[in-house]
């Protein structure tokens, strides 16, 4: 087999680290080595494989859904390797030290030697130096810290021990070649990462119906949803970590680098319990400034609307009691409380309230806002991106 289309075990516990830590400099840490080594490390294994591993995502480094293959195939590996340790730890009472040390050359040394009876003829086999697999086979045995082979008259015999690590050169041999399997365009459908900032209540629903559809159609799309403030989310978009975002749009938005593309429109309604007092006396905001309220947070489109409200009529806002970023946790709150919610619906939604809910009868003034996508305006619209917002118009209101 030719070396360069398999994986080096150098390369397995870089990419199992980053993995792990969800980037480069947490796996160095793990390796006890340097952020050079560990990107060389990566770098190299997708060169091997063809494929991106890793790409920045969401609270770091993500693996790709070609990643997602590659990482299975370590796991895989570095499995064998610990079952190796415990079968040879069974048979010579010792448990070795092979997952941090351990290359391909000990390894074809070992196989080698235990096969042909001698270092020379195992260096013929192999293409290498004699003093070359001796060094190979001595490091082995000190990390295996057992005697592996006995010296004979007529060469070397391998110990039971020996035979298991042979044995598992052909285990790896058969997880880590990765000349099959790794061709894109051997999968269907979209392939990469679609990750969705979602920002408190307007559009969540319409995010995970469209997921749905698009887990059937492109099963290799890597699908995230994301909830976060706008800042945060904002942010992340710009850092590439999230590939948009969807809620009410500041048109402009405030980062010259986003834009902003249009989907619906909604209107910002009063809603409470059914049986809440506000319904029977409320006919004005003026009725309801001694309430308990459940807003967004500070900054927020619906949170500057709510605030104009009492400015209009010359009241403090009143102070929010419980900050909630989930339009469905911010309706069971509705109905679990006393409290009244200003939120953002769309006709069909408001048609559609669940029972429990019920529209506080007071007119607002400009209450209709716009919900949409923001995307980075340079590379911002990729073909992942246009189909999601083609299948999300779809379950427009």
């Amino acid at each position: 087999m030719n070396r360069y289309s398999r994986l080096n075990l150098k390369q397995v516990r870089a990419i199992d680290a980053v993995a792990r830590a969800r980037g480069i400099a947490e796996a160095a840490a793990l390796l006890n080595t340097t952020q050079p080594v560990v990107s060389r490390a990566i770098q190299s294994a997708e060169a091997v494989t063809g494929v991106p591993i890793f790409q920045r995502g969401w609270g770091g480094a993500e693996p790709t859904v070609w990643g997602e293959t590659v990482l299975q195939r370590c796991a895989n590996a570095l499995r064998l390797i610990d079952r190796a340790e415990t079968d040879v730890a069974a048979l010579g009472g010792i448990r070795p030290s092979l997952v941090a040390f351990l290359r391909w050359h000990h390894l074809e040394a070992v196989a080698a030697v235990a096969r042909f009876g001698s270092a020379s003829q195992a260096a013929h086999r192999l293409g290498m130096t004699q003093p070359a697999v001796s060094r190979a086979i001595a490091a082995i045995t000190e990390y295996a810290r057992q005697p592996l082979f006995e010296r004979k008259r007529n060469g070397l015999e391998a110990t039971p021990r020996a035979q298991r690590l042979a044995a598992l050169r052909d285990e790896l041999l058969q997880v880590l070649d990765v000349s099959d399997g790794m061709d894109a365009r051997s999968r269907r459908g979209l392939i990469g990462r679609l990750a969705v900032g979602m920002l408190p209540f307007s559009g969540q629903d319409l995010v995970l119906k469209t997921f749905g559809e698009l887990t059937n159609l492109h099963p290799d799309l890597r699908l995230m949803a994301v909830p976060g403030s706008y800042a945060m989310l904002a942010n992340a978009l710009l850092r590439g970590e999230i590939d948009c975002m969807i809620g009410i749009l500041r048109a402009p938005p405030p980062f010259p680098d986003l834009e902003e593309v249009f989907l619906y429109h909604e209107n910002f309604t009063l809603v409470a319990r059914r049986d809440h007092p506000c319904h029977a006396r409320a006919h004005s905001m003026s009725g309801l400034k001694n309430e308990k309220w459940i807003v967004g947070q500070h900054g927020t489109p619906v949170r500057a609307y709510f605030d104009s409200l009492f400015e209009t009529i010359g009241a403090t806002p009143p102070a929010q009691t419980c900050e909630i970023h989930s339009f469905a946790g911010a309706e069971r709150l509705v109905m679990e409380s006393s409290s009244i919610a200003l939120l953002s619906y769309s006709e069909r939604q408001l048609a559609n309230l669940p029972r429990e809910l019920k529209r506080v009868a007071v007119d607002l003034p400009d209450a209709r806002t716009s919900i949409g996508l923001t995307i980075k305006k340079s590379g911002g619209m990729t073909e992942i991106v246009r189909v999601f917002e083609e299948r999300l118009r779809r379950y427009m209101p």
